[in-house]
């Protein structure tokens, strides 16, 4: 028996969150959602989910009303997303607006965790590891083996809806104070020699 259309179309938002527009892979999906928008919306509604359509981004998303079936990352996961998004939106605006393909290398990602001064060592497994999840949900698809340093990966405009900037905004708080924290305590561990 085949499966409609629709049906896998329900399917895969439920499963990955992102239909993304400018991807060989999901374009079809993405225009016949567009195409179909009412309908897709009156599918989801009574389950608890909202179909948005971010138009200029060209990125159809799925949200659940009641903040469940949330993704939780892992620390370094998170790190390595807002990294991502960091790089999207740097790359987004030097490039010209005919250009759809947002890409980055390992290299340049290791630049900007290495910024950070953390303690876990940037290599290839914490990217890899890192990468897994945040590729399972439309978010960015690595072009090449992670192998090299010039290792391309795309970053879909998706990653920019993956976290609400109220979530970044909050989280950049709470991090400032713990660090401070650890600020203050360096300091007195100095003056306590």
């Amino acid at each position: 028996m085949a499966i409609d259309i629709r049906e896998e179309i329900a399917n895969y938002l439920l499963n990955n969150c992102f239909l993304i527009g400018n991807v060989d892979s999901t374009r079809e999906k993405y225009y016949y959602v567009i195409n179909h928008e009412e309908s897709f919306r009156q599918l989801f509604q009574p389950i608890g989910y909202t179909l948005v359509i971010h138009r200029n981004l060209r990125v159809v998303q799925l949200i659940n009303n009641h903040g469940r079936g949330r993704l939780s990352l892992k620390k370094y996961e998170s790190i390595m997303l807002l990294i991502l998004r960091l790089l999207y939106v740097e790359k987004r605006e030097s490039l010209s607006t005919s250009e759809e393909r947002v890409l980055a290398t390992v290299e340049e990602i290791k630049n900007e965790y290495e910024k950070l001064n953390l303690p876990r060592r940037f290599d290839k497994v914490l990217l890899e590891d890192s990468l897994r999840n945040i590729k399972r949900y439309n978010l960015v698809q690595p072009l090449d083996k992670l192998l090299d340093m010039d290792a391309k990966i795309q970053i879909y405009p998706s990653v920019i809806l993956a976290m609400p900037d109220t979530t970044i905004s909050k989280a950049y708080e709470e991090t400032s104070k713990l660090l401070a924290q650890y600020v203050n305590s360096d300091e007195e561990d100095e003056n306590d020699d």
